[in-house]
């Protein structure tokens, strides 16, 4: 018999998740004309445009960021990539020293085109390896200097995957002790903060500078901050000129970013109950298994027992007929005939129950194992 999965054409992922009305994992993006008016309806009256990052709304912005961070100065970027490149750069002038220690897996290392190396000529010194974040022995093993450190939390490609809190202390104080600059890549730090029950200024005193972004779990449209010392923030923003990143105005990208502060971050507790429950709903299935288990974020990988094509071809089918969208980036395996998924608790994945969530994820590995 043949497998419809791989005659059918290829269908619009983006296209059949417009559709959909029910999300366990995510929520519902808006549309622009949706987005738009969010944005207007949030705006103040009185606010005024930013002008070359100047201006009120943009200042007072980075000023609360500042604060919820503990930092003395924070400024607003366009993208995380060129905040993180900038943050190295900086960092590891001041030190003259141009390897800076990154785990093999870092979202510098696959996802930033390594910004890092072919912008500004650093070399990278990998800690710990593919199958786990590294510690603080891994930073005591290296025996060249280093510019700077960067740690990210959590490290999504292992399940976002959190170290313990006095692993975190130990390596801050370490660093320190060496007199190397520790850089937080905490894009996902407001997804992370439930785990420690810590504040987040709590979190970011460990580091000496952190990077953070307003589209991913607070649903921004796009921008991110980076958060410092004065100095720092100050050398930071020639860079963003240097890089073309201080754009004439950016007052669409800060107010959704406000917005997603105010109205996601207080969510992030729930989220956090919530991703727990979806593994412990999960985990009794033959075959699936969550990881890291229980989860540490508000996000965790699941492993399938089917290949990936065939799953998410019948995750598709479901989101068609039923309306539902349960998981995302279905991916291959390194074990033959079986899978991982993606799965990110957001604002609708409460209205699912133990019994609903079992059975969906029965549904589509039946009909993979076809």
């Amino acid at each position: 018999m043949t497998d419809q999965s791989s005659t059918r054409p290829p269908r619009d992922r983006n296209e059949i998740r417009a559709r959909c009305t029910r999300f366990l994992t995510r929520q519902r993006a808006l549309s622009p004309k949706e987005a738009l008016q969010a944005l207007a309806d949030h705006a103040g009256v009185d606010e005024r445009l930013d002008i070359y990052g100047k201006g009120k709304l943009i200042e007072d912005f980075e000023r609360e960021i500042a604060v919820i961070l503990g930092k003395q100065s924070a400024v607003f970027m366009p993208s995380g990539t060129m905040v993180q490149a900038i943050a190295l750069r900086v960092w590891s002038e001041r030190r003259g020293i141009q390897t800076v220690g990154l785990h093999p897996l870092s979202h510098l290392e696959r996802n930033e085109s390594q910004a890092y190396r072919s912008m500004h000529g650093l070399a990278a010194c990998y800690l710990g390896d593919d199958s786990r974040q590294f510690t603080r022995k891994d930073i005591e093993a290296v025996a060249k200097k280093l510019g700077a450190i960067v740690l990210e939390m959590p490290l999504r490609p292992l399940g976002c995957v959190l170290l313990p809190w006095e692993e975190l202390v130990s390596i801050s104080k370490l660093s320190r002790e060496r007199g190397i600059p520790l850089h937080l890549d905490g894009a996902r730090i407001w997804e992370s903060q439930p785990f420690y029950g810590k504040s987040l200024a709590d979190i970011a005193a460990l580091f000496d500078s952190i990077y953070v972004s307003f589209y991913k779990g607070l649903g921004g449209i796009s921008g991110a901050a980076l958060a410092g010392s004065k100095d720092f923030i100050e050398e930071a923003r020639l860079w963003q000129h240097r890089y073309g990143g201080r754009l004439f105005q950016l007052y669409p990208y800060v107010l959704s970013a406000r917005r997603g502060l105010a109205e996601r971050l207080p969510m992030m507790a729930e989220h956090h109950r919530e991703i727990r429950r979806i593994a412990g709903a999960l985990r009794c299935l033959p075959g699936v298994r969550v990881t890291p288990d229980p989860p540490h974020a508000t996000s965790m990988l699941i492993a399938l027992p089917a290949h990936h094509e065939k799953v998410e071809s019948a995750a598709l089918d479901l989101a068609e007929e039923t309306g539902i969208w349960l998981i995302d980036r279905v991916f291959a395996s390194a074990i033959q005939g079986t899978s991982m998924a993606e799965l990110t608790a957001g604002t609708g994945a409460a209205d699912f129950s133990n019994d609903e969530i079992r059975s969906l994820f029965e549904r589509v590995l039946a009909q993979a194992a076809r």
